[in-house]
């Protein structure tokens, strides 16, 4: 991939137009939670600056946990857009063909935004036939994330030889129903249904390749990072709301400063995730890692949600308060299919390892 190194007055300015564009997303984040507009723009702004493409493309996956961290500091639900865009070219790049890669990384970089679309509606999205490299699907796709704001996405498919993978224009809002999404976290996300019936879609890997590690669960690591972004943007509304109390209260400084731990703490092991988990030769260890991570981001994000309820008091639930968006699309965000099995994976792997707790962890 081309290198997207700057010069140091190059680098400082990439960095001031990153951080305005950051401010930008956290500012349309409740008109985009009340329905006032999509988050189309967000990507854009995103796009437009190089936030983007440097997520996508960098090889350091701390910088791409750094990145996730800060968008989900900024809008949870364009951090899961942003997620979904990372997800779907990564998965472009290990199973397409050297044109698809190229093809669709310069789709990207003019500003088209990918998604990672797997759940089946009530007909699951099924191949009735490949020809010339296309995929021909039915069926439909239920929490399509990004409905209007994603323009290609990558569906999963069932198949006699096995679930394919194809990259769908998901651009027809004909197809699109943005009404069945009603919850009341990450609304934004526009996370509804896709019909894909008589669609064709271009053919992408073979047949298993959507399930291999550690690429597959050794990835949640990334939703991770967006989670730790919500908690730290939940952490620091505590802290101005306590710093701005003239003398705070003992118990309001300790909820304070365990607050600002499990935010600490929730980044460390989402890097280190993120790094064992995209190691070269990374095996069932480091997915095992990625998952562990994941289930003690969301017991520190639950942690987070009760003592800021605490110290805020009745403004985590105020309209119109940062505490209340960030707290609803948190809580929601967690809830993620299989949790208890991801969690017996981890038990399961180490229970084959060959080191004592505190090594085996211990990577390189």
């Amino acid at each position: 991939m081309t290198s997207l190194a700057h010069t140091p007055a190059q680098g400082h300015a990439a960095h001031e137009a990153e951080e305005a564009a950051l401010d930008r997303v956290a500012a349309h984040a409740f008109a985009a939670d009340a329905g006032a507009q999509d988050l189309a723009q967000d990507m854009a702004a995103l796009a437009r600056c190089g936030w983007l493409a440097r997520l996508v493309e960098t090889p350091d996956p701390q910088v791409q946990a750094t990145l996730l961290r800060r968008v989900g500091r900024a809008s949870l639900s364009v951090g899961r857009l942003v997620e979904g865009h990372m997800n779907a070219m990564k998965l472009i790049a290990l199973y397409g063909t050297p044109d698809q890669a190229r093809r669709h990384l310069a789709a990207a970089r003019e500003g088209g935004v990918y998604g990672i679309w797997g759940a089946d509606d009530k007909r699951p999205v099924t191949v009735e036939g490949e020809t010339g490299g296309r995929l021909r699907l039915s069926g439909g796709k239920r929490f399509a994330s990004g409905l209007g704001t994603v323009t290609r996405a990558v569906v999963t498919a069932t198949h006699p030889d096995g679930l394919r993978l194809a990259i769908a224009d998901v651009s027809d809002a004909r197809r699109a129903d943005p009404g069945s999404w009603n919850t009341s976290g990450m609304r934004a996300t526009k996370s509804g249904t896709y019909d894909v019936d008589g669609m064709t879609a271009e053919t992408l890997g073979a047949a298993g390749d959507y399930l291999r590690e550690p690429h597959f669960q050794g990835g949640v690591w990334r939703y991770a990072a967006v989670h730790t972004g919500g908690l730290e943007a939940l952490a620091e509304e505590v802290r101005l709301a306590v710093c701005s109390a003239g003398e705070p209260g003992e118990a309001q400084l300790h909820r304070l400063a365990r607050l600002a731990s499990l935010a600490h703490r929730a980044r460390l092991l989402v890097e280190d995730a993120a790094r064992q988990a995209e190691a070269p030769g990374a095996g069932e260890t480091a997915v095992a890692l990625s998952l562990a991570a994941r289930e003690e981001v969301e017991t520190a994000c639950l942690d987070a949600i009760a003592l800021a309820d605490r110290a805020l008091g009745t403004r985590s639930f105020a309209t119109g308060h940062r505490a209340d968006l960030v707290r609803r699309d948190l809580a929601f965000f967690l809830r993620q299919a299989d949790l208890d099995g991801k969690l017996r994976q981890v038990a399961e792997t180490l229970c084959r390892a060959d080191g004592p707790v505190g090594e085996i962890w211990n990577g390189p």
